[in-house]
C-alpha cells in the first residue's frame, strides 16, 4: 500500500516518520530503510529522529537509484550487486567501444570527430553518451526496449541505437530489463523476502520509470512517501504567466479556465506541479501536515501565500526579514555577509551558528573567501563555520599536488610549475627540503638560467633545435660541477660551466634537488606505457609513496588521495576494463573524482556553507544565499547536438533551470526567520547597475505588490565598493559594520588622509654591535636606503632572492643584464682572456639568446666593451695594489672593511653605458675613504667613464667629515625609513646648481612620477612598503639631498 504525506515543513514530516519508526512493523531487530536523495538530508533526518526518540540507530539511507538496484539484486536471479550502465562505468564501457571506432559506429559526424580526437576527447565523449544513456534508460525505456529489439525509436536515432546495441551484446543487464522481468514474476514469494515496510522522504521529483516500480513494490509492501508539497492546495493545473500567454495564443477560449495563483508558485514550481500530479495518479492514502506560519513576518506571509495558492497582498510591512544586498564583488558579498549574520546574533539572542544555513551556486569561487574572510574576522567577534560540498582539490594539498606530478611529463617542464612543487611540505619532507632550503634552490636555478625544457633532445622532439642552454640538464651539471671544482670555477668542463653557488652543507640541498629531478623526469618514460587499471592503481599508489612523506596532519589527506586511487580502479574493474589504458584518461577521470563534491562536515557545527543544489531544501532558521547573479542561477545545461530527448519533451523530464527553479521556491518555504540574498549587483569598473538571477528578480516583483516601491528601500540594500566606506559608520545610515579596522580607515579617509599606513611609524631601537660598521653593508645601504632598512632592519627581500626564474629563454638581453655582460667582457679583455672563451662561457651559462641572436648580440656587446678598454689602456692608471685595510673610528662607531680595486692612479669606475645616481654615490663614498686612509704613492682621486665622456672626484680634504655625515644617516636609516632616494635626489641636486630651487623642485617631481614612459621613483615597491604615508617630496628630503649630494657635486668634473 502506497502512502503519501505532505507538508510544507520538513520538520513535521520528520515527526510524522519517527512516529511510525517508534512502531516497529516487523522483526525487532530487522534494519528499516528510508530512501533519501542525498547525503545531507540523511544527516538532517537522522538527527530530527535523534531528537524526538533518544535514538537514531538500525537505520539506512539509501539513494533512489541504489534501494532500486538492491531491490533487484534481491528478488532476482543473477543480478550483480552493482549496475554495470551506471554513468561512471557506463563510460569506461562507452570509451573502450570508441577506441575501435570503424567497427562500432558508421555515423559520419561521429567517426569524422572521432578520427582526429585524442584520448582526452574520445573519453569526454563516451561521459556525454553515458550520461544521455541514463537519462534514456530513466525517461525513455520505451526506447532502450525499441532499440534492443533492433528497431528505431526516434528520427536520427541510428548511430545511438547501434552502439547500445553493442552495449547490450557485452551485457544486458540494465535496469529496464529488469523491471520487465519483476513485473512478469510471481510476487508471492517476494513478500517473504521484502521488508514489511520502506519509507521515501525528501525527494523532490523520480522519474517515471521509478515511480512505476515504487507502485509495484507498494502492491507487496507498505510504501510510506514523505513530500515536502509548498502548496496544500490544489494546484497541478496552475500554470505560469509566460504559459498562460503562450496558451492563449493557440486558444483564446482555453485560455479562461487557466489561472495563475501565486505567482511564485506558478513561475517556479513546474517540476513540482508534474511530480506531484504524477503522484495523484497513483491515488494514494495519507495524511496532510500543512502548517500556516503566523503573518507576523513578511517572510511568513510569502510562505502563506505560497501555502494557500494566493496572490501577493498589497499593504504590508517591512521588517528586516527579507532582505537583498547588491554588492560589488564576491568578497565584498562575504564581507557583508559576515556583518548581517552578527546583526542576526543581536537581533535574535537564542540563534546559534548552527542554526544558520549559507548556500551559493558557485562553490568553488565562493569557498576560498569565504575561508579567508571568516577564519580571519579581524576585531570582529569569530563566527564558527564549516564549508561542505567543495573537492578534495579544494583543501587538500596532497590531491592538488599528485595532479601537478602526473600532469608535468609530456610538458615543457617550465621551472616555475617544476618548483611549486617544492612548496608542499610533504614533497619537500620527501626530498630532505625545508623553506630555506627551496629558498636557495630557486636562488641556484636563477644563477643557473634555467627556464624550461628537461633537456636538448625534448626540446628537439617538440620541433625545436636541440639546444642544451637554459634547460634543467644544463642548470643542474651547472650546478653540480661548481660544487664539485670549488675554487675551479671558471673554466669549462666539456662545454659545462661549473657555477659556484653551492656552499658546505648546502650541498645536501643540492642532493634533494637532484633526487627531485631524477625522480620526476623519469615519470616522461614511464607514463608513456599503456596499463590495465590494477597496474595504475599500483603506480599512482606509487607515485604517492615516491614523492611524499605525510606527517601526522597530512596522512589523513593523503589517505584520501588512494581512496579516490583505488576509486578509480574499481569503477574500470566493474566496467570489465581489462585492456591496457593510457594515461590521458586515466589523468583526466582522476582529477574529476579528486573534484568530486563532497559533504564533510555537513551539519558539524558552526554556520553550514554549502552549493546551492537540488536535494538542499534543508530547513533553517537563517538561510542565506550570496552568488545569485545572473546567469549563474537557474544554471544552464548546454545541449548536446546528439541528445535525442531535447526535441521530444514529455511530462516529468528533468532540465537543469526546472530543477534550480524548483529549489529556490524550496528554499524560500525553507527560513524559518529569515532569508539573506546577496549578488554582484553593481560593476566594479564604473559601478553600473547588474541584474540578479531572474530568480530573484520574480521574489522582487512580488515584494513589491506586497510593500510598494517605498517599501523596497528597506528590502534592497546598496551596499558601497569598499569595506571601508563612511557610510557603514553614520548614525542615521541604514547599513552597518562591526569592524574596528574599516571604521578607522573611514575616518581616515573621511579626514582627508587617504595615505596608506606605513610598515614602520616609530623608530626601532638600536641592535647589539650597532657601533661597528661593516664597510658592505654600508655601500649597500645608500645605494637604496630604503631597501638598506628592509634587508638590514627587517630581513625583508621584495627583489630578485626568492623570485622565481622566467619559463622562457632570453629571445634579447634586458638593458641592466646586457651592461652586467659588457663589464665581465670588458674585464676579461683587461685580463688579457679571449673574447671567444667567454661567448662559449656565456653560452653555457646560458646568459644569451640563442643561435643567431645570441653570436649577434654578444659582437654588438663586444664592440661596446673593446672601446671601453681601449679608454681605460689610455688612462695609464698605474699598478692595481692590494686592497686596503678600511678601520676608521668616528665617535662611537668604527667602519671595517677593505677598500678593493686600488691602483696608484686612485680609483676608476666605468659602465659602457652611463654611470646612475646609485652607481656614483657608491663611488662617492669609496672615493671618501681613499681620501681618508690616504694612503702613501697613491693619488686620490677617482676617474668615472662613461659613454663617451670621462669625468672625475677631486680629492677631498675633509672626506672625514663627510663620511662622519654619511655615518650619522645610515644610523638613523637603520632606525627609521630614511629620506632619501638616489635617482631623484640626484636630479634635484644638479638642476638646483642649474636654475634655482623652483626648477630642480620641479624636475625633481618629474622623476618622482615618472610618466609613460619611465615609471617614477614614487612606485617602487620599497618606497611603497615603508613610506606610503609620507608626501612625494617634502622639506626633509630636499635637505637630505642637499646634505649628501652637494660635497659630491662640489667634487665632480666632468669633460667631454
Amino acid at each position: 500500500m502506497l502512502r503519501l504525506y505532505q507538508s510544507n515543513h520538513l520538520e513535521s514530516l520528520a515527526t510524522r516518520l519517527s512516529g511510525l519508526l517508534a512502531e516497529p512493523a516487523g522483526e525487532a531487530l530487522q534494519q528499516e530503510q528510508v530512501i533519501v536523495q542525498h547525503p545531507g538530508m540523511a544527516r538532517w533526518l537522522s538527527l530530527r529522529i535523534a531528537g524526538h526518540l533518544g535514538i537514531c540507530a538500525n537505520l539506512s539511507f539509501p539513494l533512489p537509484a541504489a534501494f532500486i538496484w538492491q531491490l533487484f539484486h534481491t528478488l532476482l536471479p543473477d543480478v550483480p550487486d552493482y549496475d554495470r550502465y551506471q554513468p561512471k562505468r557506463l563510460t569506461w564501457r562507452i570509451y573502450r567501444l570508441l577506441r575501435d571506432v570503424d567497427e562500432k559506429l558508421t555515423d559520419p559526424s561521429v567517426t569524422g570527430y572521432l578520427a582526429g580526437a585524442d584520448d582526452i576527447k574520445r573519453f569526454q565523449l563516451a561521459q556525454q553518451l553515458a550520461m544521455l544513456f541514463d537519462r534514456y534508460l530513466i525517461y525513455r525505456p520505451d526506447w532502450i526496449l525499441k532499440w534492443q529489439q533492433g528497431e528505431a525509436a526516434t528520427e536520427g536515432d541510428e548511430w545511438q541505437a547501434g552502439l547500445w546495441r553493442h552495449l547490450t551484446e557485452e551485457d544486458a543487464v540494465h535496469w529496464v530489463s529488469l523491471q520487465l522481468q519483476l513485473s512478469g514474476m510471481s510476487t508471492t514469494s517476494f513478500q517473504k523476502i521484502l521488508p514489511p515496510r520502506v519509507f521515501i522522504f525528501g525527494v523532490p521529483t523520480l522519474s517515471p520509470g521509478y515511480l512505476e516500480i515504487i507502485r509495484h513494490v507498494a502492491s507487496l509492501i507498505d510504501v510510506h512517501l514523505f513530500l515536502l508539497n509548498p502548496c496544500e492546495a490544489h494546484w497541478a493545473d496552475i500554470v505560469s504567466p509566460s504559459e498562460q500567454a503562450q496558451l492563449a495564443l493557440q486558444s483564446r477560449e482555453q485560455a479562461l479556465y487557466l489561472e495563475v495563483g501565486n505567482p511564485l508558485l506558478a513561475t517556479m514550481g513546474r517540476q513540482g506541479r508534474d511530480f506531484f500530479a504524477a503522484i495523484n495518479e497513483m491515488d494514494p492514502g495519507g495524511e496532510e501536515l500543512y502548517q500556516r506560519q503566523r503573518d507576523d513576518l513578511l517572510l511568513h506571509q510569502i510562505q502563506n501565500q505560497i501555502l494557500t495558492l494566493s496572490e501577493p497582498q498589497s499593504g504590508c510591512s517591512t521588517d528586516g526579514s527579507v532582505t537583498l544586498h547588491r554588492c560589488h564583488s564576491p568578497m565584498r558579498e562575504v564581507e557583508v555577509l559576515y556583518d548581517q549574520l552578527l546583526a542576526l546574533f543581536e537581533d535574535l539572542p537564542d540563534l546559534t551558528a548552527s542554526d544558520i544555513l549559507v548556500m551559493t551556486p558557485d562553490i568553488d569561487r565562493y569557498g576560498p573567501l569565504i575561508k579567508a574572510h571568516f577564519s580571519s574576522p579581524g576585531s570582529r567577534p569569530k563566527i564558527p563555520f564549516r564549508i561542505s560540498g567543495g573537492g578534495l582539490l579544494q583543501d587538500n594539498p596532497l590531491a592538488t599536488a599528485l595532479l601537478e606530478i602526473v600532469q608535468l611529463p609530456g610538458s615543457r617542464y617550465p621551472v616555475g610549475s617544476v618548483l611549486n612543487l617544492l612548496e608542499y611540505p610533504a614533497i619537500r619532507r620527501r626530498f630532505g627540503l625545508d623553506e630555506e632550503g627551496v629558498e636557495r634552490v630557486t636562488q641556484w636555478l636563477n644563477q643557473a638560467a634555467v627556464h624550461w625544457g628537461r633537456d636538448g633532445e625534448s626540446k628537439h622532439s617538440l620541433g625545436l633545435p636541440t639546444e642544451q642552454s637554459n634547460t634543467w640538464r644544463s642548470g643542474l651539471w651547472q650546478l653540480l660541477l661548481g660544487y664539485a671544482m670549488q675554487g675551479d670555477a671558471g673554466e669549462l668542463w666539456h662545454h659545462h660551466y661549473p657555477l659556484d653557488a653551492v656552499e658546505g652543507s648546502e650541498g645536501q640541498w643540492l642532493g634533494g634537488l637532484l633526487a627531485f629531478c631524477d625522480a620526476l623526469f623519469a615519470l616522461e618514460d614511464h607514463l608513456m606505457i599503456d596499463r590495465s587499471s590494477q597496474a595504475w592503481v599500483n603506480f599512482l599508489i606509487g607515485l604517492t609513496e615516491q614523492f611524499f612523506s605525510s606527517d601526522e596532519e597530512s596522512e589523513a589527506q593523503l589517505e584520501s588521495v588512494r581512496e579516490a586511487i583505488h576509486a578509480l580502479a574499481q569503477e574500470m574493474q566493474q566496467a570489465g576494463i581489462e585492456e591496457q589504458i593510457p594515461i590521458a584518461p586515466i589523468r583526466y577521470r582522476l582529477q574529476e573524482l579528486l573534484n568530486i563534491s563532497v559533504d564533510r562536515g555537513f551539519m558539524g557545527g558552526g554556520v553550514n556553507f554549502c552549493a546551492l543544489a537540488p536535494m538542499r531544501s534543508l530547513p533553517f532558521r537563517v538561510i542565506a544565499l550570496i552568488g545569485m547573479n545572473d546567469g549563474a542561477f537557474p544554471r544552464q545545461q548546454p545541449e548536446l547536438g546528439f541528445d535525442l530527448m531535447s526535441s521530444a519533451f514529455r511530462r516529468g523530464d528533468r532540465s537543469r533551470r526546472a530543477d534550480d527553479r524548483y529549489l529556490f521556491l524550496e528554499t524560500l518555504i525553507s527560513a524559518r526567520d529569515r532569508l539573506l540574498i546577496s549578488y554582484v549587483g553593481r560593476s566594479q569598473h564604473d559601478n553600473t547597475l547588474l541584474p540578479p538571477s531572474v530568480v530573484v528578480d520574480e521574489l522582487c516583483d512580488s515584494l513589491q505588490l506586497m510593500v510598494a516601491e517605498s517599501g523596497m528601500k528597506e528590502i534592497i540594500f546598496d551596499h558601497p565598493l569598499q569595506p571601508f566606506s563612511r557610510d557603514y559608520f553614520l548614525a542615521d545610515s541604514t547599513l552597518f559594520s562591526y569592524s574596528a579596522e574599516m571604521y578607522e580607515a573611514a575616518m581616515r579617509v573621511g579626514n582627508g588622509d587617504r595615505n596608506e599606513l606605513p610598515l614602520v611609524e616609530t623608530p626601532l631601537a638600536e641592535t647589539e654591535g650597532d657601533g661597528l660598521i661593516d664597510l658592505q653593508q654600508f655601500l649597500h645601504f645608500f645605494t637604496n636606503p630604503l631597501k638598506g632598512f628592509a634587508d638590514i632592519r627587517l630581513n625583508l627581500d621584495l627583489g630578485q632572492a626568492g623570485q622565481l626564474p622566467e619559463e622562457r629563454e632570453p629571445f634579447t638581453l634586458a638593458h641592466f643584464d646586457r651592461l652586467a655582460l659588457e663589464h665581465e667582457l670588458v674585464e676579461s679583455m683587461l685580463a688579457d682572456q679571449s673574447p671567444e672563451a667567454l661567448y662559449e662561457q656565456l653560452r653555457a651559462r646560458g646568459r644569451l639568446p640563442h643561435g643567431m641572436a645570441g653570436e649577434q648580440t654578444f659582437g654588438q656587446m663586444q664592440s661596446r666593451a673593446a672601446a671601453m678598454v681601449q679608454r681605460i689602456q689610455a688612462l695609464d692608471g698605474g699598478d692595481l695594489l692590494q686592497p686596503l685595510g678600511v678601520d676608521l673610528k668616528f665617535d662611537e662607531h668604527r667602519l671595517v672593511g677593505h677598500l678593493h680595486g686600488v691602483t696608484t692612479g686612485g680609483l676608476l669606475t666605468y659602465s659602457t653605458d652611463r654611470l646612475y645616481p646609485y652607481q656614483m654615490v657608491r663611488h662617492w663614498i669609496r672615493h671618501l675613504l681613499l681620501n681618508a686612509l690616504n694612503p702613501p704613492g697613491v693619488t686620490p682621486t677617482t676617474c668615472l667613464l662613461e659613454g663617451d665622456r670621462t669625468g672625475h672626484y677631486r680629492s677631498v680634504e675633509t672626506a672625514k667629515v663627510h663620511l662622519d655625515t654619511l655615518i650619522r644617516r645610515y644610523r638613523q636609516g637603520l632606525r627609521l625609513p630614511l629620506s632619501f632616494i638616489p635617482a631623484t635626489a640626484w636630479i634635484y641636486q644638479e638642476k638646483l646648481e642649474q636654475g634655482g630651487e623652483e626648477v630642480a623642485r620641479k624636475a625633481a617631481r618629474q622623476r618622482w612620477f615618472g610618466n609613460r614612459f619611465q615609471p617614477g621613483d614614487v612606485d617602487k615597491p620599497y618606497h611603497r612598503l615603508l613610506r606610503p604615508d609620507r608626501p612625494a617630496l617634502d622639506q626633509t628630503f630636499f635637505d637630505t639631498s642637499r646634505e649628501l649630494l652637494q660635497p659630491l657635486m662640489d667634487h665632480l668634473e666632468w669633460q667631454g
